[in-house]
Order: structure tokens, then sequence, then C-alpha cells
């Protein structure tokens, strides 16, 4: 990673995730170490769990549990390779079992959430544990990534008139959306604009923020299913026969 002259380390945070295929106890800090060879850095600042569900180099299920890939990773902040640890794409269920046993909590959960998948539940789970929440797709459909998911989109009423009332892009009302809800958002951009775009001052009423949480219908622009098959898959799943779901492990790419 590179840093120019004027910026220190402290100025960034870096977050890195272990991938499914480096579950296995002796396997997590061999990953995590190539992760700070390949970015440069003594240390980052959070690394996450990328899924629940292990799996071998060759693609096949292993039976590795997810809280023995955590006894690795709190050794990696042991060792102050990260300062903090976390999980991402955990449910309800798997939260509450790594919490009830380990010796460090996560202190990130990163799951979907935008208004068409509001995760209340789950959100409020972390609220009570101290656990930050964040939000990766925090767009979900709206803005129009994928064409043929159900609505809303940027165009809606409710949002048009919020954005024109604080006189803001849709993209603002989301992230504000999130942020309101005590939920980081991380957004994807490259472009200097849009990040400042993303991180303007202004504040939705309860109401607004409750009103935009109608969209909720659990929809996940996200969901793996050549994962389906696995006994820690953390998500609902679609109702596809078996032969589909062979199809699209066969052809699927890595997620």
């Amino acid at each position: 990673m590179y840093i120019d002259n004027n910026g220190r380390r402290s100025d960034v945070y870096v977050t890195t995730k272990l991938w499914n295929d480096a579950h296995d106890r002796e396997e997590v800090l061999p990953a995590l170490r190539k992760s700070l060879e390949e970015l440069q850095m003594d240390y980052v600042d959070l690394y996450l769990m990328h899924y629940p569900m292990a799996y071998h180099k060759d693609g096949s299920i292993s039976s590795t549990d997810y809280l023995t890939t955590w006894a690795a990773m709190e050794e990696a902040k042991d060792l102050n390779l990260t300062r903090s640890i976390g999980v991402s794409n955990f449910n309800l269920t798997q939260m509450e079992r790594l919490w009830n046993n380990c010796r460090i909590k996560p202190a990130v959960l990163q799951i979907e959430v935008n208004p068409t998948i509001t995760q209340d539940e789950l959100v409020q789970w972390c609220k009570e544990h101290g656990v930050v929440v964040t939000a990766y797709t925090p767009f979900g459909a709206i803005l129009g990534r994928k064409s043929d998911a159900p609505p809303p989109r940027a165009d809606h009423p409710l949002l048009k008139r919020l954005a024109d009332k604080y006189h803001k892009t849709v993209a603002q009302i989301l992230i504000r959306y999130l942020l309101d809800r005590e939920i980081v958002a991380i957004p994807r951009s490259t472009n200097k604009g849009r990040i400042r775009e993303n991180i303007d001052d202004f504040q939705l009423t309860a109401e607004e923020v409750s009103d935009l949480s109608q969209f909720n219908i659990n929809y996940r622009l996200r969901t793996p299913a050549k994962w389906y098959p696995h006994p820690e898959f953390p998500f609902e799943k679609k109702n596809l026969t078996d032969e589909q779901i062979k199809f699209i492990i066969e052809h699927s790419r890595e997620d």
C-alpha cells in the first residue's frame, strides 16, 4: 500500500480478510502475513473472517469449525499483526455461538445492509454487545446495480423527496440512513469527489429512517448459491433444484 510523503500510517484504516480456503488453524497466520507483505505493512487495523464456511484449496467442503479459525485470529491479535479482529457474513446464530465460545470478542461484523435488507435483529444484537456493524452494498440495487432486482429505484418518490429536502443525492441519503442507524457504511469508490460526497454532513429524522426501512424485503444482492451445500451457509436459500445448484457450482467464480 502506498502512502505519500505527507501521510502517516495512522491516517489510514486498513482492513484485510481471511478467505474460505485458509480456515485451518495453521493457515490463518500465514495468510495474514502474506497480506501484510503485499500491503507492505507491519499490521492491519482489522482482520476479518470473510465467511463462516471453510473450504479446502480444491473447492471441497472442509470440516474446520469457524471457532477453530477464530482461535488463530486471536493469536494474530496477540502478535500485534492486527489491531482488531472481526467477522463478515455471519448470521445471528453464528454470532451468538462465536460470542459465547471465544477469548477475544469480535469487534466488527460486516454484512449487507441497506433499506431493502435492514437486518434489524442482527444489528440490534450487535449494538447490545458492542459489536460495530459495517455495511457493504449500502445502496443495494436502488441505484440500478441489478436491473432485475425488486424496487425501489432512485426515482422513488420518497427518495426523491428526501434528496430534494436536504439538497443531497440519493446515494447520500442512503449512506446517511445507515449512519443514522449507527452503522458504518463502506461504499466502493475510487473517485475523490464521490468519497467526499459519501461523508457529507447532514442527518435524517427518526421518522425518515423508519420510512426508508419500510422498503425492507430481505433482498440480498449477494447470495452465492454455489455454497448452499455447506452446513454453515449463513443466508436464506433460494428455491433451487440440486441440478441448478450443481450448474452454479460448476460455472461460478469466487465471490
